[in-house]
């Protein structure tokens, strides 16, 4: 009988030493100290928002083959045998799982609807309130930053219920979320629209000022 691995979830002490570590840090090592897989440590740095520096990214270049290294596969012929032979794809034949464009489907919990048709799913699929909240206010996303649910309710892709805030402010509700009671948390909610508003409001005033003779 296979024994099941018990899920080991991220407590808010791994979150914090993830961002701090992550930047700098290659996954194969992070994996080690969190004795977590390299696909758990993506899965969470994408969540938090994380990417790796750019000294880092400088330095290991990531994915790339170096001068003069050769594929494993360098002069190996691969011809097609037994089996593969009748389950290859022929030239204009969809996969079974194939969708047409518009479609919708859940990922993470969120919905997400098919825009394009490279067979890319990254390319092909984006989060409905992204395409929402970029439609009603005529460009896209910021770099750095990410759109966030108003009243928490991650169905209400409403554009009046959408907001954008950075990375670091998501990762900080994310903390609360993580470390109050499910009660505080349309109270931090609130929080974040009336600093924004005030902030906002100061900016209006330091304008006006400005311009006044």
């Amino acid at each position: 009988m296979q024994v099941r691995r018990k899920r080991r979830y991220w407590t808010q002490e791994d979150r914090i030493a993830l961002a701090k570590h992550y930047p700098d840090t290659d996954n194969a090592t992070l994996a080690k100290i969190f004795r977590r897989s390299m696909a758990g440590i993506k899965n969470e740095a994408q969540k938090l928002g994380l990417v790796k520096s750019a000294s880092y990214m400088q330095t290991h270049k990531p994915g790339q083959f170096r001068p003069g290294q050769a594929t494993w596969n360098k002069g190996k012929p691969h011809p097609s045998t037994g089996r593969s032979t009748q389950t290859q794809f022929r030239k204009g034949q969809k996969p079974h799982n194939w969708v047409p464009i518009g479609s919708h489907r859940i990922a993470d919990g969120y919905l997400q609807r098919k825009v394009t048709d490279t067979g890319k799913a990254k390319q092909d699929w984006r989060y409905v309130h992204h395409l929402k909240w970029e439609e009603a206010n005529g460009k896209p996303i910021p770099p750095g930053h990410a759109v966030a649910f108003i009243d928490g309710d991650g169905r209400n892709s409403d554009p009046s219920n959408l907001e954008l805030i950075t990375r670091e402010e998501l990762m900080r509700r994310n903390s609360y979320h993580t470390l109050l009671p499910p009660e505080y948390a349309p109270l931090i909610q609130l929080r974040g629209v009336l600093t924004r508003k005030i902030n906002k409001r100061k900016r209006d005033h330091e304008e006006s000022n400005r311009r006044s003779p």
